[in-house]
């Protein structure tokens, strides 16, 4: 089979789209996005050779989802990426209708790429290969032929997004399942030598103890442990992309969900017990499919893609372009807890600095800007109060504190999306209130109370809307730092 076409057909996208989409005013600044097309998992996220490696899947040709390659960056601190040749390509018979998700590992000083071929029929009837990529030099990858074929027994073709890890001497995968029932499940593999793997069973999913229904396919699926940094216990996390929860209230709003349970991996049943309820974790509108890596800092590394699955109808389809990164943050646990936290190099970015503080009741200008990071701190308030970012005519994106609610409120109806409702999440009795907010051109990311919850949405504000205003339906202190964006 002649696969040629794939490459060519890549380049001529590129070529006759990069003009348009460098020209769009909402293409962010320090994101990750995209050269031209639709770019959603990150892949393969993985430290090699003094260089961070970010994968990503990313259809070159149009702004949806009919073409899978894995598009590659690398950069020295996490936000300065230079782009690299494609990586994977659908051009192989094992991956000829996607080279789907998957993770990266070094060993014996090369990276591997696991990643999942998809293979439709004539009819439309799927198969499903794990396969995996090898490079001595982090840009050429060998491809091999797969090394699990299929699904194991009681399963449908639904499988995919092999996260890999090391333990003991001995290799580990968790993969994204569906089950004849059409439960969304996580299953657990194992191998002496990275190319032969065992099936080891079920460990995680819908209707298995103390699950009920839980959706009908898990993504992405991911797996760590941290150390508690107040009880210095070491805890087990299992990250999870599951399709078909129904809302909840404040919970469950964007058409699928990301978020994980604390819990105890049992390699010999196999199972993960699961001790916490499933936690979202993003409370923003377009979040999914997130990956870790442990880098050489000892830092656990998250980062996912800001969008969600079957949303495509934003703006800047019209000029051939869709979707970004997330900004990476480092997680921890702190008594119990986990948190998001911007990593440190995040100030390396920040320009001229300008400050706001007082006491306001009613509504007040507190700056301008467009690309930024503001860190903002509220308290002595007994009502309302907010901020309101890119403000102008038909623009504002509200980050409001309900007081009688107890919850934060993102609020962007007033932009060019299709998805107009808020996002809110319960926050409980709190005195004060700490937001660390950084705002691209197309973008929202809010780290709540030191990151305690996040929020991330891509906003689409008018070209010139640049106003920052403060509001309260009472007295409210505050305290803003404004950095604006420095490459």
């Amino acid at each position: 089979m002649d696969f040629k076409h794939v490459k060519k057909n890549e380049e001529k996208s590129v070529l006759e789209k990069k003009e348009k989409v460098d020209q769009d005013f909402w293409r962010q600044k320090y994101h990750l996005q995209g050269i031209v097309g639709l770019i959603n998992d990150p892949n393969g996220f993985s430290q090699f050779k003094g260089k961070y490696h970010l994968f990503y899947q990313w259809n070159p040709l149009k702004t949806d989802h009919t073409a899978k390659y894995w598009g590659h960056s690398v950069s020295d601190d996490l936000l300065h990426w230079e782009r690299k040749s494609t990586a994977l390509r659908p051009d192989t018979w094992y991956s000829k209708n996607g080279a789907y998700s998957g993770s990266g590992i070094v060993i014996n000083e090369k990276l591997y790429l696991f990643y999942t071929g998809n293979v439709k029929d004539e009819e439309g009837n799927r198969s499903s290969y794990q396969c995996f990529a090898i490079s001595e030099d982090g840009e050429n990858f060998e491809r091999l032929e797969p090394s699990i074929v299929n699904q194991p027994d009681g399963y449908t073709r639904h499988i995919r997004d092999p996260k890999i890890w090391e333990k003991d001497g001995k290799y580990y995968a968790v993969i994204g399942i569906q089950s004849e029932k059409l439960e969304g499940k996580a299953v657990l593999y194992s191998s002496e030598n990275v190319k032969d793997w065992k099936y080891l069973g079920e460990i995680a999913g819908g209707n298995k103890e103390p699950l009920g229904d839980f959706g009908y396919m898990w993504e992405c699926p991911d797996y760590f442990q941290l150390k508690d940094e107040k009880t210095g216990k070491v805890v087990d996390i299992l990250a999870a992309c599951p399709q078909g929860l129904e809302p909840q209230g404040d919970l469950y709003n964007n058409k699928y969900q990301s978020g994980y349970f604390f819990g105890k991996l049992d390699y010999e049943k196999p199972d993960f017990e699961i001790t916490s309820e499933f936690t979202e974790l993003d409370r923003g509108h377009d979040f999914y499919a997130p990956q870790t890596m442990e880098d050489d800092k000892g830092r656990r590394i998250i980062v996912g893609w800001m969008g969600v699955p079957e949303e495509e109808d934003y703006p800047t389809v019209k000029n051939e372009w869709l979707h970004c990164l997330t900004l990476p943050r480092e997680l921890k646990v702190i008594d119990g807890v986990l948190y998001q936290l911007p990593i440190d190099e995040m100030k390396s970015i920040r320009g001229e600095k300008t400050e706001f503080n007082g006491t306001v009741n009613g509504e007040t200008e507190a700056g301008k800007g467009t690309v930024y990071e503001m860190i903002a701190e509220f308290s002595d308030f007994s009502d309302d109060f907010g901020l309101k970012l890119r403000t102008g005519e038909n623009s504002e994106t509200v980050i409001k504190f309900d007081y009688k609610e107890k919850k934060l409120i993102l609020d962007r109806s007033r932009g060019e999306q299709p998805d107009k409702k808020p996002r809110k999440v319960y926050l409980g009795d709190i005195e004060k209130l700490d937001l660390r907010i950084f705002v691209d051109n197309s973008s929202v990311e809010v780290f709540v109370n030191g990151g305690k919850e996040v929020f991330s949405s891509r906003i689409f504000p008018q070209k010139n809307a640049d106003g920052i205003k403060v509001f309260s339906e009472g007295n409210v202190n505050i305290k803003i730092e404004k950095w604006e964006w420095q490459d």
